[in-house]
């Protein structure tokens, strides 16, 4: 199992987030008061994939984006892109201004999270040679 401490962290709070967006939008709170009928329960539905993928994300410790381990957990980041693409044009078909525009930074996540995750493995790999090395200079 791979060691996505930090970025299962991030995972679970934009979880946590979008399940407190999904509950949100289906009492119709603040923003989403003007939505009604199959806009309210396609933007709750999409909203909720998300919220469930970011959380099986977090407790696989795999991530979206993966090299091995589940489908999912390899192909997330695709199924991300579509839910997104998926709220976008729920925007555009909405009349009303009471639907906010999606937030698209989301599809941006599990490769920043990756990218986050080989830079820290590159970086104790470069210290721990560093350590080897200096420890057999020392040792002579």
């Amino acid at each position: 199992m791979p060691k996505l401490k930090l970025g299962a962290v991030f995972y679970a709070l934009i979880a946590v987030v979008g399940v407190l967006e999904v509950v949100m939008i289906t009492t119709q709170q603040s923003r989403w008061a003007g939505l009604h009928g199959w806009v309210l329960a396609a933007t709750a539905t999409a909203d909720g994939l998300i919220a469930a993928l970011f959380a099986i994300g977090a407790a696989t410790r795999w991530g979206l984006i993966a090299d091995d381990g589940p489908w999912i957990c390899q192909h997330g980041w695709v199924v991300v892109i579509g839910l997104v693409a998926v709220k976008f044009v729920l925007f555009i078909v909405q009349d009303s201004e009471a639907m906010p525009f999606p937030s698209a930074a989301l599809v941006f996540v599990p490769h920043f999270i990756r990218r986050l995750q080989e830079n820290y493995d590159r970086g104790r790999q470069e210290a721990s040679s560093a350590g080897r090395s200096a420890g057999s200079e020392s040792g002579e």
